[in-house]
């Protein structure tokens, strides 16, 4: 069976919740791009100071840069490929 009263308590908490959210007493912030947690505004790069959280943010910027590089290289061969040809004529 469903305990009403228990649904309704919990209804009205949550209902507390999103209306304290939505009038703006949280103060704002950022989340940390891994964990998630709320750090400061300041905080730069955004990432808490958990060393996890850093030492996944170093790697995961180190992948990004290492994307980044091979898509120019692979778009240059691929615009080659068709611009050669027509330099050529």
């Amino acid at each position: 069976m469903v305990d009403t009263k228990k649904v309704k308590e919990n209804l009205q908490r949550m209902t507390n919740r999103v209306s304290a959210t939505a009038s703006g007493k949280v103060q704002p912030h950022k989340h940390c791009r891994v964990c998630f947690r709320p750090i400061k505004l300041s905080c730069e790069p955004r990432v808490c100071t958990d060393q996890a959280c850093m030492d996944r943010n170093v790697r995961d910027e180190k992948n990004q840069k290492q994307m980044r590089i091979w898509m120019f290289v692979f778009l240059g061969i691929f615009a080659f490929s068709f611009i050669g040809p027509l330099l050529l004529r």
